[in-house]
């Protein structure tokens, strides 16, 4: 259940960079012209919420249409990137991520995860944090603007593998998209070695004896065959963080399977795939449409849940 709810109030611009929210320092500039686009949306009411999940307070976001009336709407749960602060929900995040969905119709829900941006608990990179996703999508249904049928998921980068792991245990969900998705723990650690010294090994705390299972565990590609839900696919070649072999790979497991999915590439994208953002949100906002199903009365009504791309 939500905890509590108020009026998002973006992080002050020396806390995100001391905290090395993203990959490099803000510039006042920028920071100070998303923040301004940010006070501008009238159309979007967005909160910083906590909710609870195993009995912990976990932070996160909530992005809605500001006048919601007799409407109802369907759910989108976004898993972010990154892990402890790295990667936090900010006024960023909520301009580039969740605004446009939540113009476009849902109600959008993401998690920072426990033990991040004050929640409680300690962050698990695919563990008992996935609770978290799971959680959330309870406490979303809670909303009484749900149309009660659609509730789908979107994640990027570490965020996509949060969304396999959920995708494996919560067979409700409509359809998804893993945007630059980790898929292999194991071809991770070897691709940034400093990814499993300062990350695996400092979050995923298990004996070493058990540390190839907790890779396993957390490694779609080892399990694709339990994920039933339609899965788009979206990833830059030139990846430098997550490389485009984790999606392709993927999107073989999934073929393999007979399960439905698309995979995207686009040539000389990078991780975060600023210069298509704008098609990465088309892509997205049309494969959801596709997998709607039809409620009454809806602001999406008219379409029906469509067949994807294999």
């Amino acid at each position: 259940m939500i905890i509590s709810s108020e009026k998002f109030i973006p992080h002050r611009l020396e806390d995100l960079n001391q905290a090395r929210v993203t990959p490099a320092p803000l510039p006042e500039v920028f920071y100070n012209k998303i923040c301004m686009e940010y006070q501008e949306v009238a159309d979007v009411a967005v909160n910083r919420i906590a909710y609870e999940s195993d009995g912990l307070k976990v932070t996160g976001i909530s992005a809605i249409p500001a006048k919601i009336n007799d409407k109802t709407y369907p759910i989108l749960i976004y898993n972010r990137g990154g892990n402890r602060e790295f990667g936090r929900l900010t006024v960023l995040a909520v301009i580039r991520t969740l605004v446009p969905f939540a113009r476009a119709g849902y109600l959008v829900y993401a998690s920072n995860y426990r033990g991040n941006d004050g929640g409680e608990g300690s962050e698990e990179f695919g563990g008992a944090d996935v609770n978290d996703v799971l959680n959330l999508i309870e406490a979303a249904k809670q909303n009484p603007a749900w149309d009660g049928k659609n509730i789908f998921m979107q994640g990027h980068s570490r965020g996509g593998m949060m969304t396999y792991l959920a995708l494996r245990r919560n067979k409700s969900i409509n359809a998804a998209i893993s945007i630059a998705g980790v898929s292999d723990l194991g071809q991770g650690a070897m691709e940034r070695p400093e990814m499993e010294d300062n990350v695996y090994r400092k979050l995923i705390m298990v004996p070493e004896s058990e540390r190839f299972e907790a890779y396993k565990n957390r490694s779609a590609i080892c399990w694709a065959d339990e994920i039933d839900t339609p899965l788009l696919l979206l990833h830059g070649d030139a990846d430098e963080r997550v490389d485009v072999c984790h999606s392709v790979k993927m999107a073989e497991k999934l073929k393999e399977y007979n399960k439905e999915h698309e995979l995207v590439i686009y040539a000389g994208g990078n991780h975060a795939l600023l210069r298509f953002w704008d098609d990465v949100t088309s892509k997205s906002l049309n494969w959801l449409q596709g997998h709607r199903i039809p409620t009454s009365p809806s602001p999406l009504e008219g379409e029906g849940r469509g067949e994807g791309k294999v």
